[in-house]
């Protein structure tokens, strides 16, 4: 088991990848590709289809919230105060933000652009698109081209 340790600790040291109390941090990006998730890529590539070469968290918003101060870089800029959001996984984390930056920019204008339309959690009967309907946020699923190609539209000319 010692000799186990001291190979690992021996090749962290050598390649600055392991300690006996780190863990390896996730890559922010993919490996192929300049976007956070397979969605944005996917997005990107459908809005091209489309002759709309919409910059990619070209913009940052700032917003607090209580007692601290945050920066958002939404995904896909639309226009200068129009933007495009697309999320896989919609955590609570997310949803608080995006009322946060509803209420304190109401001059600025989200789409969220959904993976799925799934519940909050396992045991609730809301989903996302209801919560964002809930709290006046523009929000719908990739496979509803029309929404966001039509929202899309709606800014861009």
């Amino acid at each position: 088991m010692l000799r186990l340790l001291l190979n690992r600790a021996l090749l962290g040291q050598m390649f600055g990848c392991w300690s006996e109390r780190s863990v390896m941090p996730r890559p922010k990006r993919h490996a192929q590709s300049a976007y956070r998730s397979g969605l944005e890529q996917r997005f990107q590539t459908a809005c091209e289809a489309n002759g709309w070469n919409l910059p990619y968290e070209a913009n940052k918003i700032k917003y607090v919230i209580p007692a601290s101060n945050h920066t958002y870089t939404p995904d896909f800029t639309v226009t200068s105060n129009v933007y495009i959001e697309t999320k896989g996984l919609w955590t609570g984390a997310d949803r608080k933000k995006a009322v946060l930056i509803k209420e304190q920019h109401p001059e600025i204008t989200i789409l969220y652009v959904l993976q799925r339309n799934q519940g909050l959690s396992k045991k609730s009967k809301t989903t996302y698109l209801d919560w964002a309907a809930k709290n006046g946020l523009d929000a719908c699923i990739f496979a509803d081209k029309d929404h966001w190609i039509n929202f899309i539209r709606k800014h861009i000319t």
